[in-house]
């Protein structure tokens, strides 16, 4: 396979970037944040979907405010160039270094989800490794082998919401009353704790470089976001009304428990092939955060990609076997929640904010350059 490194002359369709941004944002955090969001919102969490979905779209409006204006540059070059060559590769490293939290947080929670559904007596360590093996394997196959992957990945989510039919049959609609009795402060809360679920447009700062008719990527990017959050109201509404409270507050991880009702006369245990199959969903998801760190170590030091990629990849399993409770799992979902809410919506805006503020003061008298 020698498509990696990225050769300079590789494109994708515009349209190819809804792909790209829906399956970095639906992922492990999809089959869990119900709960957490409830403890704090309750009925009105539903609310909090679509107050999240408005924060993407405007931090995605953000970045295509300087992504335009640094044609062929992704976010660890625009740093170096408008930054400098230090303040910027400090800027570079620590992106990089939240990239391989996502990518740590996303393997781990995955195969504990393997471990508990399915495979309560397979290693954590196997089950990482099988994993990692998949994801260098398609990181190896470049850009273009990640986005077929997530193509199919957006297919299977599609079809399996079509199952959520089952437990709406069971669906108790008085759950959701009374409606906007919590405060702001209150659905604030909860919009931060959704934030781990639906990051993942950041991957736009990353891809944008390899975009061909650039004019249409913002069309396909809030499309992206908006099938995002549609999925997940989808995933929130149907708990909601199929649990009671009590039990929506003690289930971890509801929108995969939604599925054990529903039975085939030739399938008994369809979660079974659901949690197998998430892995499809799961591998574009890891395959990405990987892409765009080992394209970062480069420019960070003197590695060169692929030896970036295998030291991505090495590290993340030696980390990853080391998690081995339940609570050390939630703390580190915890951690990368919050550091999430900084790198994902307050870095991109305030850097947006910083660049538009050099090219008015840099902006010739005469009408010059604008960058």
């Amino acid at each position: 396979m020698n498509s990696y490194p990225e050769s300079p002359h590789i494109s994708l369709r515009a349209y190819l970037l809804f792909f790209v941004i829906t399956t970095a944002q639906i992922g492990v955090g999809g089959a869990s944040f119900q709960r957490k969001i409830y403890k704090i919102v309750g009925q009105d969490s539903w609310i909090t979907v679509l107050i999240a979905g408005l924060f993407c779209h405007l931090v995605v409006f953000a970045m295509f405010t300087f992504l335009k204006k640094y044609p062929g540059k992704d976010l660890f070059d625009i740093q170096k160039e408008a930054f400098g060559k230090w303040l910027g590769g400090v800027l570079s490293f620590l992106y990089v270094a939240y990239l391989f939290l996502i990518a740590l947080t996303i393997l781990r929670n995955y195969t504990e989800i393997v471990q508990t559904w399915i495979f309560p007596d397979m290693s954590p360590g196997f089950l990482a490794f099988m994993v990692l093996a998949l994801t260098l394997y398609g990181v190896l196959g470049g850009i273009r082998v990640i986005v077929g992957i997530g193509f199919i990945s957006i297919l299977i989510i599609t079809l399996e919401m079509l199952l959520y039919y089952y437990p709406l049959k069971y669906a108790d609609w008085g759950y959701l009353l009374p409606v906007m009795n919590h405060t702001p402060w209150e659905f604030l809360k909860g919009t931060q704790e959704i934030s781990f679920s639906v990051i993942g447009f950041e991957m736009l700062m990353f891809v944008f470089p390899f975009i061909r008719d650039t004019q249409k990527a913002p069309r396909y990017a809030h499309l992206a976001i908006t099938f995002t959050i549609v999925t997940y109201f989808i995933y929130m509404c149907t708990a909601l009304v199929y649990f009671s409270g009590g039990q929506l507050i003690h289930t971890i991880w509801p929108t995969l428990t939604l599925l054990k009702i529903v039975e085939f006369p030739f399938i008994e245990r369809v979660e079974y092939i659901t949690v197998s199959l998430y892995l499809i969903g799961i591998l574009p998801n890891l395959m990405l955060y990987v892409w765009s760190a080992s394209r970062g170590i480069p420019k960070v030091s003197k590695l060169k990609e692929k030896p970036s990629l295998y030291l991505v990849i090495i590290v993340l399993f030696a980390i990853c076997i080391f998690f081995s409770s339940r609570l050390e799992i939630k703390q580190l979902n915890d951690i990368s929640g919050l550091i999430s809410i900084y790198m994902a919506f307050v870095y991109p805006l305030l850097l947006s904010m910083i660049l538009l503020f050099k090219r008015r003061v840099s902006q010739p008298q005469n009408g010059g350059d604008s960058r």
